[in-house]
């Protein structure tokens, strides 16, 4: 009902765009119009298709836009047409206009309401609707089925289905349906496949389950349940091994019941740029302490930042002098491309690869301790941003210094020259950048072209795939000029 009437106000709305109006009926009709189509769509499903009724009415009542659609689509109501009449209208509209049933399934089924497919029946997909009628008598909400389409609802047997849950059942015995069902919503492989070839899967699940608090763990909530899934498989993904998390979810029950999967991601992305690579997931649950660390507001001042860690100061300053656009200020959570873009990561994972008290070095107590930074850079750049901001549009100077920062730029002299010759937003010019990355270009020497060449990452993905070779060919020119001098590197940008 929530979404309905959600569904409902939007319509009615002069200000919503892309849906019906629903000017085919008159205003004081289309209120009850939604109830009566959830009605008259429900039984011409049971009546054409024998559904049962608890299905029928989950496809009506769980596709709001549909249901509007189909109103849409009747001719226009005479103003004088009594509301008791409008059930018997709809009715009889059905009898001579088959409904397309296909957009009301999978909009009820948590999908768009739409399909590239030329059928419309649900009959024209024989294996569908038993499928649907297994996992429904198992429990499984009907609004959740949609992750399990179209490989699991049109491609394993209805009878294979049911032999898959039952087997998997009885190997996480004494567990819950609704754990059961949360873990094949989130891993729809366990009834993709034999239960033979998820065995791994299967002992995580049992001991991520069984590390649970005994109260959540004899829960019924299946939300819970795909909540501890859907986390797991973020650790998957990056790299964890399957079948050696299901230890750690006990030990670390707010990462996987509460912390919101997009901080999550981020701590896991983060440390993947450092160079820990498949080793992040296990160093972060390791150390779950990282979680509570603000990467995104906390300020550090390169080389300053680099050599209170404990960097050498020889090694800092040489790689400072052949990448001087990574002076000056930059934010934490830039960390990873500045020391990716100085070649430097591996030396500070040394430093943080024990976790615990080294981790101090991510704190913003750390970083706080010492605010020094470099006056005459900052000037320096706070002057020409000025002028910059008065020639550009000043919120694409900002998306722009944003980008430079996250590959490792700092806050200098030579960021707000390259600033100008980029004509890309920044999401657009990430992706080439990130491009350039898989095609083999090294990072430093990537960061090392933009000093100089700002122009490449204005071309299109198929642009810089056409000028590949040449670029190859060029390759000697591009090095002369990157291993100019630090002070002939903003003087090279200034000239193209």
């Amino acid at each position: 009902m929530p979404l309905l009437r959600a569904a409902l106000r939007r319509f009615l709305s002069t200000e919503s765009s892309g849906v019906p109006k629903l000017r085919n009926l008159p205003y004081r009709l289309r209120r009850a119009a939604v109830p009566a189509a959830r009605t008259a769509v429900s039984d011409y499903l049971i009546s054409t298709r024998y559904l049962p009724s608890s299905h029928a009415d989950s496809i009506a009542g769980l596709a709001p836009r549909s249901i509007l659609d189909f109103l849409a689509g009747i001719p226009a109501v005479p103003s004088t047409l009594p509301s008791s009449d409008l059930p018997s209208l709809l009715r009889r509209h059905l009898s001579f206009h088959p409904l397309n049933e296909l957009p009301f399934f999978l909009e009820s089924i948590g999908l768009p309401p739409s399909t590239d497919s030329k059928l419309m029946f649900l009959n024209d997909y024989p294996s569908l609707l038993p499928a649907v009628a297994v996992l429904a008598h198992f429990g499984f909400p009907w609004s959740r089925l949609g992750l399990l389409f179209p490989n699991v609802l049109l491609q394993v047997p209805p009878d294979l289905i049911s032999a898959r849950l039952v087997a998997l059942e009885e190997r996480l015995r004494p567990l819950l349906r609704a754990a059961i069902i949360a873990a094949c919503l989130a891993f729809p492989s366990l009834i993709e496949n034999d239960l033979s070839t998820s065995a791994p899967l299967v002992d995580d699940l049992r001991r991520a389950y069984g590390g649970l608090d005994p109260d959540l763990g004899a829960s019924n909530d299946i939300d819970m349940f795909l909540r501890v899934c859907r986390r797991m498989q973020m650790f998957y993904d990056a790299g964890v091994k399957i079948g050696s998390i299901g230890g750690l979810v006990g030990c670390n029950q707010r990462v996987f019941l509460e912390l919101k999967e997009e901080l999550i991601g981020e701590r896991l992305r983060f440390f993947k740029s450092l160079g820990l690579a498949e080793e992040a997931g296990r160093f972060v649950l390791s150390n779950p302490g990282v979680f509570d660390l603000d990467f995104d507001d906390v300020v550090i001042s390169v080389p300053e930042y680099l050599r209170r860690v404990g960097l050498l100061d020889d090694e800092v300053d040489a790689a400072v002098k052949l990448h001087p656009f990574v002076v000056g200020r930059n934010r934490l959570k830039n960390l990873p491309g500045v020391l990716r873009a100085m070649g430097l990561n591996h030396r500070f994972l040394e430093k943080i690869s024990g976790g615990g008290e080294s981790l101090r070095y991510l704190s913003p107590d750390f970083v706080l301790e010492d605010a020094s930074y470099d006056l005459e850079v900052e000037r320096a750049f706070l002057d020409r941003m000025i002028k910059v901001k008065v020639e550009k549009n000043s919120q694409l100077v900002d998306a722009k210094l944003e980008f430079l920062k996250s590959i490792g730029y700092g806050e200098n002299k030579i960021a707000t020259h390259v600033i100008p010759v980029l004509h890309s937003t920044q999401e657009m010019l990430r992706e080439r950048f990130d491009y350039l990355l898989e095609r083999g270009v090294e990072y430093t020497m990537l960061c090392r072209i933009v000093s100089v060449f700002p122009k490449v990452l204005n071309q299109g993905k198929e642009m810089l795939s056409e000028n590949e070779s040449a670029m190859i060919k060029s390759k000697n020119v591009w090095l002369n000029q990157i291993f100019k001098p630090p002070t002939c590197v903003a003087e090279g940008v200034l000239n193209h």
